[in-house]
């Protein structure tokens, strides 16, 4: 008799990336839906240019810093309510890496709109809570509201399209790894497998807050134990 041993987690990791790999002419993005509303909270996260984008090394000289850039587009695909003018907003984007990971800067967009946290910790429905070595949030207070400014929220706004390059550009400097499994180099869109996206104004007249990941049957939560 054949005994099948059950396979180990990296093992699983490592074949789930080789088949992103292998899929990255046919995928270059990722789906995002909400995971308490996916039918009302969607985004479409991009590389700059296609599904083999690496990450980009910042050397002094011909040494290596060891950081890298990586540059990303989140569009909000969301409808637009209809009682709500402007919502469901994305008020954040966050990403889980494999390690431990802290030093990162947002290099763009610039301005007061969004700021970079590290270590954010997050609840995601259904699912113990995921620890997220970088976060990307909008100004936005507790209701997805903008302070001072309620007529001029933050965020992206619904109604955008599902394209490579459509919506908001983010540029990322900081020690993104060069492997996401041993053997495995690292592209942008694999990098974006571990995204969770951030909704505010998704229903009611509250916060209406709702968190998203990538639609895909093989994203495990977390995606780094």
């Amino acid at each position: 008799m054949k005994i099948t041993r059950p396979l180990n987690f990296r093992t699983i990791i490592a074949l789930f990336c080789v088949l992103v790999v292998a899929l990255a002419s046919s995928l270059y993005a990722h789906v995002i839906r909400g995971l308490d509303f996916p039918t009302l909270a969607t985004a479409f996260v991009s590389s700059p240019t296609s599904g083999t984008d690496a990450p980009i090394p910042i050397k002094w000289g011909a040494q290596d810093t060891g950081l890298r850039i990586v540059c990303f587009n989140v569009a909000n695909t969301s409808s637009e309510r209809v009682d709500r003018a402007g919502w469901p907003r994305i008020t954040g984007v966050g990403f889980e890496l494999p390690g431990n990971p802290s030093g990162f800067t947002l290099l763009q967009p610039e301005g007061d709109d969004w700021e970079l946290v590290e270590g954010k910790q997050v609840s995601l429905a259904g699912h113990s809570p995921v620890t997220l070595d970088f976060a990307i949030e909008a100004a936005v207070n507790p209701t997805g509201r903008t302070p001072d400014s309620p007529k001029d929220p933050l965020g992206i706004p619904p109604g955008q399209a599902a394209v490579r390059g459509s919506g908001t550009r983010f540029c990322v400097s900081g020690p993104f790894p060069d492997q996401l499994v041993p053997g495995i180099a690292a592209t942008i869109e694999g990098i974006l497998n571990g995204v969770v996206v951030g909704f505010h104004g998704v229903h009611g007249n509250g916060p209406g807050a709702d968190l998203g990941v990538w639609d895909n049957p093989t994203r495990v939560i977390p995606l780094y134990p």
